[in-house]
């Protein structure tokens, strides 16, 4: 049985484009609650090599951007080893008016990883972009200029929304005149950037909405923010709880995950929010969904389909998204699961219970929804590529060793 209390980390999406965010301003930037993950880490590293002061006391960073060196081209191996690198390049074109930037192929093998979206929309700014392995662009002689960003939700392009999203606010922020952003990515990350920015002063509007209106302003100055709970971490606790368990998840909120919340009560999971904490309450036996990313987070798919997997009757997950979003599947059922992958859907029949096996987990999604099924099923497992959590938790298997699991890292894997 899991019981117990476990202390949400900070928004992994959120907190790297807002450590990119402090290049904008030379003044100091203090960020709280910033998880310590590698793909932090290697940002930060960025920042220090372009001069900024980087500085880290438990979960708070303050950095400092005011000395920076001369245009810098980073290494190519730190750039291309996470996809949030990605995003220096609307920041460091505002800092420096020109940018040559090795393209990042970082991030889970889940799918292709676009750029051109990125150039369009600095290009509707007035930028200057010429893409290929390396990406160079630079500013018009007067400047960004605000302009309407009209992003095609849908029909598949989900992908490009949240990544267009944020180089338009951090290169509108900065921009001469008014910026609309149309269709606009509306969940969590996009919230905090916004928060944040307009504690550095800048003038912006509409966050969590479809549409974000920013008015340009000539410099950013210092701020202190608080970034808000992972919903992506707290929904993995959350589907820990099913099978009736009882979790109750500390500085968390409720209000950046509610279609994940809705889908979690549809299938047997209870939850309540107290005051900063969430209590969530597992049945145990959960009832069979459809679902689809289409409004459910991409991230927390796998973990909906571990809980498919238990559930009563048939189920049925869509990912509009990435393309190779299903390869956990062959583990699922190396441990008993029923399912059939059709393209871009998942079809899950529930079983009685899971039987512990060797797996392999093939990305950080992956790792979570097999740590999580590995919990429910009876026997022990073993995890190969366990070490792919590092990436998207603060330390998971302590976490939920702490209300129960018992997880313990052996050669090659979790088990």
């Amino acid at each position: 049985m899991l019981r117990g209390t476990v202390e949400v980390e900070g928004c992994k999406l959120s907190s790297i484009t807002m450590i990119i965010s402090a290049l904008l301003t030379d003044e100091p930037v203090v960020l709280e609650q910033v998880p310590v993950m590698l793909d932090h880490e290697i940002l930060c590293d960025c920042l220090r090599r372009l001069g900024a002061d980087v500085q880290r006391t438990g979960s708070t960073l303050r950095l400092h951007c005011r000395h920076l060196e001369p245009v810098v081209e980073l290494p190519d191996a730190i750039i291309e080893s996470v996809h949030g690198t990605t995003y220096l390049l609307p920041a460091l074109l505002m800092r420096y008016g020109r940018v040559r930037l090795r393209r990042s192929r970082g991030g889970c093998n889940i799918g292709v990883r676009p750029i051109a979206h990125i150039a369009a929309v600095l290009r509707a700014f007035g930028a200057k972009v010429r893409l290929g392995d390396v990406i160079e662009a630079s500013l018009p002689a007067r400047g960004l200029v605000g302009c309407h960003i009209g992003l095609n939700y849908g029909a598949g392009n989900n992908k490009f929304i949240s990544g267009a999203t944020k180089t338009a606010i951090l290169a509108g922020v900065l921009a001469r005149g008014e910026t609309e952003i149309e269709n606009a990515y509306w969940r969590q990350p996009i919230v905090d950037l916004c928060r944040l920015l307009r504690a550095m002063g800048a003038q912006i509007e509409g966050e969590g909405s479809r549409r974000i209106r920013i008015r340009g302003v000539a410099s950013l100055r210092a701020a202190k923010h608080r970034v808000s709970c992972d919903r992506l971490a707290m929904g993995t606790y959350i589907a820990a709880a099913a099978g009736g368990n009882e979790i109750h998840c500390r500085q968390a909120s409720l209000e950046a995950m509610q279609v994940e919340a809705d889908a979690f009560r549809r299938m047997g999971i209870e939850l309540e929010q107290h005051g900063e904490d969430v209590i969530a309450a597992g049945a145990r036996r959960l009832v069979a969904a459809s679902l689809s990313t289409e409004t459910l987070d991409t991230d927390l798919g796998p973990i909906f389909v571990v809980l498919m997997t238990l559930a009563d009757g048939s189920s049925r997950l869509e990912d509009v998204v990435w393309e190779r979003r299903f390869r956990y599947a062959a583990g699922l059922r190396r441990m008993g699961g029923h399912s059939v992958v059709r393209r871009r859907t998942i079809e899950v029949t529930g079983v009685p219970s899971l039987t512990g096996a060797s797996v392999k987990a093939r990305d950080l999604r992956s790792a979570a929804a097999l740590l999580l099924a590995a919990l429910k099923a009876r026997g022990p497992s073993r995890i190969q590529g366990a070490a792919h959590l590092a990436r998207g938790y603060e330390d998971l298997p302590g976490r939920l060793n702490s209300i129960g699991a018992d997880i313990r890292s052996v050669p090659g894997g979790a088990s």
